[in-house]
Formats: structure tokens, sequence, C-alpha cells
């Protein structure tokens, strides 16, 4: 299945003359509308195929990279990923109405961890990304109607991945298959988020991080893999506290299947 992406520059005007661009978008979204997969529902199948076709980023952000250093090799435009996400057919759940109203599961919420994680991993080339649709449309964070409102498990992803804006990349090298995962300090604190996209197999892990004191973990998983959040329940999915062990070079702790992990730590 193509999956396309639009690209397009932003400028910078210098009185009347054309500096070089401060961004180059591109926009990418993880396409399965000519297709028989729907938002509110999946099968095995689908799920790795949403997720594997959602991780293609990487190489359109690879590609884009080494286009723009034909032109500019100094790398003074970074990319703007200013649209990105899943984008299934119509769907109904949330009010037929909404043409581009999509119900987002905890495949979304996967998909959205591993796409963070490749945005990470790509810092030093991305000088921002943000989803276009935040209530009722696509890879939304909310769903409202009327005056009803709720969280979606993507919201969730956002929330555990927010301290690792601003803060400076760490090199995480992971040796499983399955698992996702990226790193950032800032002074006596560590973030690593980890994602298990597979859908049956639990994930012993051991991370070594030297000068660990203390930490804590939350996890976002469910025992289904068409888990939501609906108006009637609208905490269906939503991190709680996972263990996590401390020794003198790292950590420990098991990372469940269909599951984000983020683990706060502090250094001494």
């Amino acid at each position: 299945m193509d999956i396309g992406w639009t690209t397009g520059f932003f400028e910078a005007m210098a009185g009347t003359r054309a500096a070089v661009p401060d961004g180059f978008a591109v926009h990418y979204y993880t396409d399965f509308r000519p297709t028989s997969v729907k938002g509110e529902s999946s099968t095995e199948k689908e799920w790795s195929d949403v997720l594997a076709s959602g991780i293609r980023v990487e190489s359109v952000i690879e590609k884009h990279w080494a286009a723009i250093h034909k032109f500019d090799p100094q790398h003074r435009t970074k990319l703007v990923i200013d649209e990105w996400g899943t984008w299934y057919s119509q769907g109904q759940k949330v009010a037929p109405s909404y043409i581009l109203s999509q119900v987002m599961t905890l495949r979304d919420a996967v998909h959205a961890a591993m796409t963070f994680d490749i945005y990470n991993r790509h810092a030093d080339k991305i000088a921002m990304t943000n989803i276009a649709q935040t209530i009722n449309c696509l890879h939304s964070l909310f769903a409202a109607r009327e005056d009803k409102y709720v969280r979606t498990p993507v919201f969730y992803v956002f929330e555990m991945y927010r301290k690792h804006m601003g803060a400076r990349l760490v090199a995480l090298k992971v040796a499983a298959s399955g698992i996702s995962g990226s790193a950032s300090v800032r002074d006596k604190s560590a973030l690593i988020t980890l994602t298990n996209a597979t859908t049956a197999e639990s994930m012993p892990a051991k991370i070594r991080l030297n000068g660990v004191k203390e930490a804590r973990a939350t996890v976002l998983t469910h025992e289904s893999i068409q888990a939501t959040n609906t108006f009637e329940q609208p905490e269906e999915v939503k991190p709680v506290k996972i263990n996590v062990s401390t020794q003198n070079d790292g950590l420990t702790l098991t990372i469940p299947p269909r599951a984000v992990v983020a683990i706060e730590a502090v250094l001494s």
C-alpha cells in the first residue's frame, strides 16, 4: 500500500529578499482510507499493518534530509513535520456528521509512541512536529459531542512523552525486536520511553544507566487491542503505575504487550 506525503517551504523573509528557509514542511499520514481497516476495530493483522506503515516515517525523514543536503549542506533548514498520524475511512462512532472523526484506540496510542521515538532519534534534523487535529478529527487527542468530552488514548501518550520536550537527547540502543524507545536528560532527571508493539508477549527489560538514585514508571496498555475511551467509559485506557527496580548499573522492569511505558529516573 502506498502512503504518500506532501511537502512545502516555510520561507524566512529578510526585507524583500528570501533567506534560507527556516523549515521544510513534511506531511505524513499512515493512510488507510483506501482499505477496509476501521479506526474503531482491529484484527491482529491490521494492528501490525498500521504500525508497520507508521514507522515508514523514519525513511521519509532520512530521504528528505538527504535531499535538503544537496541545497543546504550546512543544514540551516530543518524539517517541520506539521501533519502526521493515522487516517482511516470516515467513522460513525463519534458523530456521523463529523466527516473526519475517527475513534482513537490503543493501536493509535502505540502508533503515536513509536512515531515519537523516531522523532526523538532524529532530533538533530527536526525543528518541530505537531499533530494537525486536536478534537473529533484525525489522530485526535480529544473527542467531544454536545456536553460530553473525553481524552483519547493518544492524549495520554502525548502526556507521557511531554518531559522529552526541551531536554537533551540520550542515545538509546534497543536489543529486542518489537520494542522501540527514546531517552532524554534534563539536569539530574532522565526520561526513558519504551513501546512494546507485540500483542501477546511481555518483555523483561534491563536498562543500563549509571547513577540512578530512584525511579518510577507508568504504563498505558489494555487487554484488548481495540480498547478506547468512550463518553460512557472515559477512563478505560489510561496510564497506571508499574513496578521498576533500581540497581547500581540501571533499571529492570517487565514491559507488558500492547504497551507504552514512561520511566522517570533521578540521577546522582
